[in-house]
């Protein structure tokens, strides 16, 4: 029943400045400003009009041609907090040098020495309410590097637990952005558990506490921060099939699925649970059963392989969780083969082949691409080299590559439940 008084309420307020509107003046900017005036009334009666904004992701330096992705947080009336980065009208203090579109993404137009090439960016509510963020170009040098956390930002890092780290960034004229990873590559010492992607997002696994030196690079600068990775808060691991926990999983042979990971910390920590898909090591009691994809996009993917029982353990932090995994079928390994079963293959010098294994089966399914969970190897040749492409997915493969701008020939094989096979791949002008 509010609902219906609230719309016949915006109804009445459409028509009355449709009548206004209409009878005041024939501009073509009416139906604009109705569809304004109309949407406002909805925000307001509904309680979602926008009081204030920020926007996120600023103070950063781009390069003529580059561009920028800006964001945007609004809190409503009710105090609530939305992405608002869609809703508003974005503009440039000056399009010579910096444009941005209405999705709020920056583009460098021209690099500037006036005023460190600042141009401000606003973004504006229906109701008027504004955001300002300030983008600087210009291709001046890096001059230093300050690294810090950003989440946690202080104290250790939960194993097991997405960190973030950034730098603030100066350049030769003064200016310094904030909160970034723009141009930078990173390293970690050797002695660690943890990896680092690009984007600054570390992920760490030990069971004891590690102290991690991390260096960053942007052209000749670098500088280091050293932070610690504790396991002490780390409660329990959950194994997630279907966003539910799970402790029993049944799978038909050929059958493939995806389960997640979620860790919780201890109560009086949080208690929240969070997923850590990313830092989870998946492995299983009794080989063969199933395929588990262990890295990659499609990093906890089962594929059932053959009959029986196993277990999937994941373990990370010390702690692990277990899921007994029951594989159903009748269907009993016949044969292997590589590609079409051809005993020579040939590619071009600094070319590439794609080998896929099939399995093939007594009775339904015929046969099933094994190319992920089988023992390749080149065996020992200097002129390839291998990876196993599309992991996760019925055309996974193992790839060669000549690495030489030469002719010769290397023999590859590969073994999956104790039957090998090879093949000759001929490198050929």
């Amino acid at each position: 029943m509010n609902l219906i008084k609230n719309l016949s309420k915006i109804t009445l307020v459409a028509l009355a400045i449709t009548t206004t509107l209409l009878t005041g003046c024939e501009s073509d900017n009416n139906s604009a400003e109705l569809a304004k005036a109309v949407e406002l009334e909805k925000q307001r009666t509904l309680g979602t009009i926008i009081e204030s904004v920020t926007i996120t992701n600023a103070q950063t330096r781009l390069k003529a041609g580059e561009t920028h992705q800006l964001s945007a947080t609004g809190i409503d009336s009710k105090d609530a907090v939305r992405d608002v980065t869609n809703e508003l009208t974005w503009t440039s203090s000056d399009t010579t040098i910096a444009t941005v579109n209405s999705k709020g993404l920056v583009t460098a137009v021209a690099n500037s020495e006036v005023n460190q090439g600042t141009v401000i960016i606003t973004g504006s509510t229906i109701n008027d309410i504004t955001g300002e963020g300030e983008i600087s170009v210009s291709d001046v040098a890096v001059s230093n590097i300050s690294l810090k956390q950003t989440s946690p930002e202080s104290g250790h890092i939960n194993t097991c637990f997405d960190a973030s780290i950034k730098g603030d960034v100066g350049y030769e004229d003064g200016y310094i952005s904030l909160n970034t990873v723009k141009d930078m590559t990173f390293s970690l010492d050797s002695a660690t558990s943890a990896v680092i992607n690009k984007e600054g997002t570390l992920y760490t696994s030990a069971a004891g506490i590690e102290n991690i030196t991390i260096t960053a690079k942007v052209n000749n600068i670098s500088a280091q921060l050293i932070v610690t990775a504790d396991a002490k808060d780390l409660d329990t691991i959950d194994i997630l099939q279907d966003d539910k926990t799970t402790t029993f999983i049944t799978l038909n042979i050929g059958e493939r699925i995806q389960v997640n990971a979620q860790a919780k910390l201890i109560a009086t920590v949080s208690t929240d649970t969070f997923i850590i898909d990313s830092t989870i090591t998946w492995s299983q009691a009794d080989a063969g059963y199933i395929g588990i994809t262990a890295t990659g996009d499609n990093k906890g993917t089962l594929f059932a392989l053959k009959p029986g029982v196993t277990q999937l353990i994941g373990s990370c932090g010390g702690k692990k969780s277990i899921a007994t995994i029951q594989v159903k079928g009748a269907a009993a390994l016949d044969g292997i083969q590589i590609n079409a079963g051809e005993d020579i293959l040939i590619i071009a010098p600094l070319q590439s082949i794609e080998l896929t294994l099939t399995a093939n089966y007594t009775s339904t399914p015929t046969s099933l691409n094994v190319s992920e969970f089988a023992q390749w190897s080149i065996n020992g040749s200097n002129l390839l080299e291998a990876e196993l492409s599309n992991l996760g997915t019925d055309i996974a493969s193992y790839t060669l590559t000549s690495t030489k701008n030469s002719v010769g020939f290397a023999f590859v094989s590969v073994i999956y439940q104790g039957i090998t096979r090879s093949v000759r791949i001929e490198i050929e002008r």
